[in-house]
């Protein structure tokens, strides 16, 4: 019958029993790729959910039909299972680990690694951003995976671009300010046992090794964030005098009383003359003294 042939490609006697039993074993073997389909479609969101589960009630009412049923099916819907076959066929092709790996970095690049460009200016990814989501919400979307995967190069090359950027000024930073640590008088008398707790503040934000996968939006090794990266160095000047204040205490005797003054703390108000200028330093000169006829040993912040 050649509407069989058309939708298996084989031969079958013309009575109608034979098409029936012909069509069950399709159906059958149909349902075996079917299902396992329908299963990652499912987990992994895909807009073709509604198409397959048509798909697999067609073959299971063909397995569980008359013969009569069968042939009316056949004559009446023989294209649309085709059609419908072909697309399972295609879906299944693109649901390897390759094409789940495309969906995933497209979805990464759509909806993580687009923000945190937009929020940073870099709005001429606006277009593939967009273009990749439109893409991934369309039933025909397995059609569209050279333009997905394109698209979503162009999001995630800039995306890395913005993150290796960040991951090299943090630890560029923060190597400087260990260096600058070690390079201290007070450095020399810390216990050689507690120098690295001493230091741990710091060096935990230098990470050397910048490991960042396809479709990965952190670093393998330190698993900072973008926004976390730049809060660290934002807050660099607050972790070195934390830990200029431990080597402090570290080093200074007991009976020897210590003190942070902050420079910050002189100068808070806007100045537009000299006069302001020479005021402020008096006060923190006249403090620092103080301090100093007190016995009392100044750590300057």
């Amino acid at each position: 019958m050649e509407c069989f042939e058309t939708l298996t490609g084989e031969t079958v006697d013309v009575d109608k029993s034979a098409i029936a039993e012909a069509l069950k074993r399709f159906a059958a073997a149909e349902l075996k790729q079917a299902i396992p389909v329908e299963a990652l479609v499912k987990a992994h969101q895909l807009p073709v959910l509604g198409p397959v589960q048509e798909y697999r009630e067609s073959l299971a009412s063909i397995e569980q039909g008359s013969p009569d049923d069968c042939v009316g099916t056949l004559v009446g819907s023989g294209s649309s299972l085709k059609e419908s076959h072909d697309r399972l066929l295609n879906i299944a092709k693109s649901l390897d680990e390759t094409g789940l790996a495309v969906i995933r970095q497209a979805r990464a690049a759509a909806d993580q690694m687009w923000p945190q460009l937009q929020s940073r200016g870099q709005v001429e990814y606006a277009t593939p951003a967009a273009d990749i989501a439109t893409w991934l919400a369309a039933e025909d979307c397995f059609d569209d995976m050279p333009k997905i995967k394109s698209a979503t190069n162009q999001v995630e090359q800039a995306y890395q671009g913005l993150y290796q950027q960040a991951h090299s000024d943090r630890t560029a930073q923060f190597a400087t300010a260990v260096d600058k640590i070690k390079g201290r008088n007070e450095w020399s008398q810390v216990p050689e046992n507690m120098r690295e707790a001493v230091l741990s503040p710091l060096v935990a934000r230098c990470c050397s090794e910048l490991e960042l996968p396809p479709g990965s939006m952190v670093c393998r090794r330190c698993k900072a964030t973008v926004g976390q990266m730049e809060s660290d160095l934002a807050a660099l000047g607050g972790l070195f005098a934390q830990v200029v204040a431990h080597i402090q205490k570290l080093t200074t005797p007991p009976e020897v009383k210590v003190q942070r003054v902050r420079i910050a703390d002189f100068f808070n108000d806007a100045m537009d003359d000299e006069d302001q200028v020479k005021q402020a330093i008096a006060r923190l000169q006249d403090h620092l003294l103080k301090l100093l006829d007190e016995g009392v040993k100044i750590v300057v912040e």
